[in-house]
């Protein structure tokens, strides 16, 4: 065939197409999210592992009602970082409620809509997770305009340390993984395959770290 082999990246893939890869039996690696239930090769960051670190670093400071701004409701990631959520709120015995979760594309503008829907549905928290760093960076000119002092009245963190996340005011704490690994990693599986291909799909999850700033 033309085409040997394919990574597929970002946070949504489509179902049908990798069903028909498979069937066409073309080497291909998912890089950046997964794709459950199908049994497929992919390589992801601890996207769960890294909202519960942001979770955990909140606690830590004294935070007890907090939401979440995801991102789509269509990407794997965001779904892993909803999870992570539950799951820390239910290790530190704090309450869930749906009223503090709302769902932002990717983007500032959204985020700033988005935090401002969430803080009229929500006004007791006193921190905010962020799926994204954009989606925080809209999120704080919504506190601002709210005015929600960050950190005094109301911490937040976000996710993907991208390189506005250091020059917003205050800086950003954030969640941060490989991003070059990720690729890396899927390019080097890829090869693997293509050379023999595996007998049983793997799934490669990368560390993530938690980056402290001033917002959290």
């Amino acid at each position: 065939p033309s085409v040997i082999g394919l990574i597929l990246a970002g946070g949504m893939v489509d179902g049908d197409f990798l069903r028909t890869l498979q069937a066409e039996e073309i080497p291909f690696v998912v890089a950046g999210s997964h794709a459950r239930p199908l049994s497929i090769n992919c390589v992801m960051a601890d996207y769960r592992g890294g909202i519960e670190q942001a979770v955990a670093h909140l606690v830590a400071r004294g935070c007890r009602r907090i939401g979440l701004v995801n991102g789509s409701t269509v990407t794997t990631s965001s779904l892993e970082k909803y999870k992570g959520l539950r799951t820390a709120l239910a290790e530190y015995g704090l309450d869930f409620s749906p009223q503090r979760v709302v769902y932002a594309d990717f983007t500032m503008e959204s985020g700033h809509q988005q935090t401002l829907a969430l803080l009229a549905q929500a006004p007791e928290l006193d921190a905010i997770v962020f799926g994204d760093d954009n989606i925080a960076t809209g999120g704080l000119r919504a506190l601002r305009e709210l005015g929600r002092h960050v950190p005094d009245d109301i911490r937040i963190t976000g996710f993907h340390n991208y390189d506005i996340a250091q020059f917003v005011d205050p800086p950003l704490t954030t969640v941060e993984f490989d991003m070059n690994a990720l690729g890396a990693v899927a390019a080097q599986r890829l090869c693997q395959m293509i050379d023999g291909p595996d007998d049983v799909p793997w799934t490669i999850v990368l560390p993530t770290r938690l980056i402290v700033r001033e917002s959290a």
